[in-house]
């Protein structure tokens, strides 16, 4: 793939912990447009934290990529690692109100990530409300005991009765992708130090095809590189993977689950243009 990087899309991005001049840098390297997903990894999280995280997201970090020439969007609920010991009903009822302006497409992240009582409940009350207003939705999967855990987290899909093509299941893993493809989902391949390597991602992509595959990178949160879905992306061209697949996996795939059209590299607009 010699010439220009291949335009890229970034399903579970993390700018609050990312400097301007990385967000320049990865347009630089062809990524068009990103997912912000609410994460806040805290103990004793409070509503009020979780919703002021939701306004930061939406009033600071979205403007922010969109200076930077990258399409931004949010992901929107609570992560199983911070929920809230009171007021979970406060937060589901600011939720709705966000999803009305066309930059918050999906509820997320949320899942399981010990498969406790209190998760699973919470899971699936936000489900419910996903259902009810017909949401996209970002699910999480822990680094440990993946298996067991997304297994649990795809019965209560199942029992959500929301439509699969509606949900992405994210950190996906050799393990674990397989099934997620064939409950329906999207699978998201995070190429992070935790999580997915691209030499991994490349041969599952080999493997299994690009059908509802997606790379994400998950940067912002803890050690990342940058640069990781576009070494990613050479890494399956040097590979022989077709620019067809390719581009689904790094592209059209996340774009379909996300519902929204994207410009060709050509047409997005350099910071020039926007001075």
């Amino acid at each position: 793939m010699a010439g220009e990087p291949p335009a890229l899309v970034d399903l579970h991005l993390h700018p609050e912990s990312l400097s301007d001049q990385d967000l320049e840098t990865m347009r630089l390297f062809g990524l068009a447009a990103a997912l912000v997903p609410a994460h806040r990894p805290m103990l004793e999280a409070t509503s009020r934290e979780l919703i002021a995280q939701f306004d930061e997201i939406v009033e600071v970090q979205l403007p922010r990529l969109e200076r930077a020439g990258i399409r931004a969007y949010a992901a929107l609920g609570v992560d199983p690692r911070c929920i809230p010991r009171r007021g979970l009903s406060e937060v589901l009822s600011a939720l709705p109100s966000y999803f009305q302006g066309g930059k918050v497409l999906a509820l997320g992240v949320v899942g399981l990530h010990r498969a406790g009582e209190v998760e699973e409940e919470a899971l699936v009350e936000q489900l419910a409300l996903a259902r009810k207003l017909k949401l996209l939705v970002l699910v999480h999967t822990p680094v440990s005991e993946k298996a067991r855990i997304t297994r649990r987290t795809l019965n209560v899909l199942r029992a959500s009765r929301i439509a699969p093509s509606s949900v992405m299941v994210d950190h996906a893993h050799s393990r674990t992708v397989r099934l997620i493809l064939e409950c329906g989902h999207y699978a998201g391949l995070t190429i992070h130090p935790d999580e997915t390597s691209g030499e991994r991602a490349t041969a599952l992509v080999r493997r299994l095809g690009s059908e509802r595959i997606v790379l994400d990178s998950g940067l912002g949160h803890g050690p990342g590189d940058i640069l990781g879905l576009a070494r990613t992306a050479s890494l399956m061209a040097r590979a022989g993977l077709s620019r067809r697949v390719i581009a689904r996996v790094a592209l059209k795939n996340a774009a379909e689950f996300l519902r929204i059209n994207l410009p060709s590299r050509s047409d997005r607009p350099t910071r020039s243009d926007r001075a």
